[in-house]
């Protein structure tokens, strides 16, 4: 059974640390822009298992990742952040999954903090969010493109699957789904991801302050 301990991404291996990220956006009303906030706090997570080889998982983020919506521009085209978030992968003596999801207080859904307003929707979905992952040698499952982001309890894979995997390696000639052990410092190639993030909120949420986490999580392929 995988079961997943959180870590702290900064502290390298076996340790934890989070990233939180003010994201502000603006709608129109009554011809002015009034504002609309959101929390995303990011969060790497690793399986530690009494009878695992060792591994470990970092996490590199600035401590602030700030989408800040203050033109008409932006709310139409949205904001992308590139490389808003960095994952290195240690995984020694087994094969491995990678995935990420939100973590909110109802499924699915941004936590509302406060609101200033009573016009629009609230709260905004977590698919709000959108995530492009990928490394040089392109082993993530999730293709090229940004992918919307989904609760944790059903979350998006980008190594791996819920099932035990056939193992693939970095040296393959078709390296996508990379789980076999290895470490971003020997094969930064296909064990160092790089995150792109991107939120395109429009005119359509209420004004207020929205909350919510990013989980990426690293576990033994069982």
């Amino acid at each position: 059974m995988k079961t997943p301990v959180h870590t702290t991404s900064n502290a390298g291996r076996n340790s934890t640390a989070t990233g939180m990220a003010p994201l502000m956006l603006q709608r129109k009303r009554s011809g002015f822009l009034t504002r609309i906030f959101f929390l995303l706090i990011c969060m790497a997570t690793v399986q530690q298992n009494a009878s695992a080889q060792s591994g470990g998982f970092e996490i590199k983020t600035s401590p602030n990742i700030d989408f800040t919506f203050n033109t008409f521009e932006k709310y139409e085209n949205g904001i992308i952040k590139l490389h808003a978030l960095e994952l290195n992968v240690n995984a020694i003596g087994a094969q491995w999954d990678l995935y990420m999801g939100a973590t909110t207080s109802v499924a699915g859904s941004m936590n509302v903090v406060s609101t200033y307003s009573t016009v629009g929707i609230s709260p905004p979905p977590v698919n709000l969010l959108k995530a492009r992952v990928y490394n040089q040698s392109n082993t993530q499952q999730t293709g090229g493109g940004f992918f919307d982001l989904t609760d944790v309890a059903t979350p998006v894979y980008l190594i791996g699957s819920p099932l035990n995997d056939i193992g693939v390696s970095c040296g393959d000639a078709v390296p996508t789904g990379t789980n076999e052990a290895g470490d971003y410092l020997t094969s930064p190639s296909c064990y160092k991801f790089n995150v792109d993030l991107k939120l395109d909120p429009g005119f359509t949420y209420r004004p207020g302050l929205y909350t919510m986490r990013v989980d990426f999580y690293i576990i033994e392929d069982l």
